[in-house]
């Protein structure tokens, strides 16, 4: 088992370049769901890396982005009435406004694309234990979203609802308890500082699997390389880590 162990290949994490003071980095982790050595090892340092940025005040959040629910189906729906989803609206920033299907997305489907109606996403509610269990159960389907920050989440909800409401026109989509924001390696394409501040508000850790990217992407407004030494990984110099 040891030597199977030590033959296992280092999984990366890459800084990316954002504007002072905030830093972001990504996990690399192929096409999700994941599968085989990979899975529980991301899920084990990721689970780290939330716990540890969990601490001195700071609650994490966690939020299943349901347009991957395919990649987790069987292991949601049997939790469903111990987490406690609460449904709501995630909005990308960099983006048009969310705006239910027109025409031209009823074309792109017929040709085989892919266009979701909206990018709902469920805040897990059930408490900060729940959230933790939910972590490990779901970690690899391509879902997770988790966003740190001090004070109530009822501040930040609030903040982000203040951000991204003005911005959507249509009234069903208006309705939603809370928005959260949905960023990429795109969105943080030559961005300013006021941009992310502004997107991110109170947010301490935002950490989000991205399916598009094929990785976990990480933003934080401090240095993320104390919290990865400290959740496990191993500093390679030049931004890159291993775990």
């Amino acid at each position: 088992m040891l030597a199977r162990t030590l033959m296992l290949a280092a999984i990366h994490v890459q800084a990316i370049s954002v504007p002072q003071p905030y830093h972001a980095a990504q996990i690399e982790v192929g096409s999700f769901p994941l599968g085989g050595d990979i899975s529980p090892r991301v899920s084990a340092f990721v689970t780290s890396l939330v716990a540890v940025a969990s601490t001195g005040g700071v609650t994490a959040d966690v939020f299943l982005q349901t347009e991957y629910l395919k990649n987790g189906r069987d292991r949601f729906n049997p939790h469903i009435r111990e987490w406690l989803p609460e449904s709501g609206l995630g909005v990308w920033p960099d983006r048009a406004p969310p705006e239910l299907w027109k025409l031209t997305d009823i074309f792109r489907m017929a040709l085989g694309e892919r266009v979701p109606l909206i990018n709902r996403v469920d805040r897990l509610a059930a408490g900060p234990q729940a959230n933790q269990a939910a972590l490990q159960v779901m970690l690899g389907s391509g879902m997770v979203m988790t966003i740190g920050h001090a004070g109530s989440t009822d501040d930040l909800l609030k903040h982000y609802r203040d951000v991204y409401l003005p911005g959507i026109k249509e009234p069903s989509l208006r309705i939603f308890p809370f928005y959260v924001p949905l960023l990429d390696l795109n969105s943080l394409h030559n961005r300013k500082a006021e941009e992310l501040e502004r997107w991110l508000g109170g947010t301490l850790l935002y950490l989000r699997e991205s399916p598009s990217d094929r990785a976990v992407l990480m933003i934080s407004p401090t240095d993320l390389s104390t919290l990865l030494t400290r959740a496990g990984a191993k500093s390679e110099g030049d931004g890159r880590w291993s775990f």
